[in-house]
């Protein structure tokens, strides 16, 4: 269904544009969208894909039938002292989206993070109005641990944000994707 791959450069022009689109923006940002320039972007991707740089991994979604770039999942905040880290991801495309390609994608790289990173605890965040991505998180076993209350201004109104958390006692091979896929550069 779908795989993930090491961020190729060759598409930073896609990962731009979704990165400026509204849409995408309101569900994702604790900030209102702010048009950010190719410059501006593409230097802030060299910062976060640097080799130095451990604290993040960015891969790129892909549609496996037509081998097309339809997403991307940000893995970041990754604390190898406390084995945590954050994981976020978006279907760009809007062809590919409400699909159940983005839930492929977020178990393919909850199965990355205490595989191959050795996590012991994997969060993410939603705002309490993104019933799809809390549905998406909570039917894979997270938890919610938190509410942020009244912490991102949208259209005029606060709105709260939920963290989720996932345990790697809670973590079983049942849930690890059967059809775990690698790619040469990817996971």
């Amino acid at each position: 269904m779908v795989e993930l791959r090491d961020f190729n450069w060759d598409h930073v022009d896609t990962h731009f544009t979704w990165n400026n689109d509204e849409g995408l923006n309101f569900n994702d940002s604790d900030y209102p969208l702010v048009y950010e320039s190719f410059d501006s972007f593409s230097k802030r991707m060299k910062q976060l894909l640097s080799p130095g740089n451990n604290s993040n991994r960015i891969f790129e979604i892909y549609h496996i039938n037509d081998s097309k770039l339809i997403g991307v999942v940000d893995i970041h905040g990754i604390d190898p002292i406390n084995k945590r880290c954050f994981i976020d991801a978006t279907i760009g495309d809007i062809n590919y989206r409400d699909k159940g390609y983005g839930r492929k994608a977020f178990s393919l790289a909850v199965d990355y993070c205490f595989r191959e990173l050795n996590m012991h605890k994997v969060c993410t965040s939603a705002f309490d109005f993104n019933e799809k991505w809390i549905s998406i998180v909570e039917g894979m076993g997270f938890r919610q641990e938190g509410e942020l209350r009244e912490h991102t201004l949208k259209n005029g109104k606060y709105c709260n944000k939920l963290i989720f958390g996932f345990l790697e006692s809670e973590y079983s091979e049942n849930f690890a994707e059967s059809t775990h896929r690698r790619s040469q550069n990817g996971i």
